[in-house]
């Protein structure tokens, strides 16, 4: 089980490096991955409580992210 959880993390963190990389490029998609690769690593509770208190309640709710979280 500890294995699935360190694979787990470091998919994450492979996830959110090409996000990053790729972030500047007109490749779609990188942005979901930037976000795929946080829930991996936080999980998705603490991921959506990090969007919560880094992004404005304006945007947060423009976004519509609870309903993308709950789809996940």
């Amino acid at each position: 089980m500890e294995e699935k959880v360190k694979f787990h993390k470091f998919l994450g963190a492979i996830f959110i490096l090409v996000g990053l990389t790729f972030y500047p490029t007109p490749i779609p998609g990188t942005t979901i991955l930037i976000i795929m690769g946080l829930i991996l690593v936080f999980g998705k509770r603490k991921t959506l409580v990090l969007l919560k208190e880094h992004l404005n309640k304006k945007v947060f709710k423009y976004l519509r992210i609870n309903k993308i979280f709950k789809k996940l």
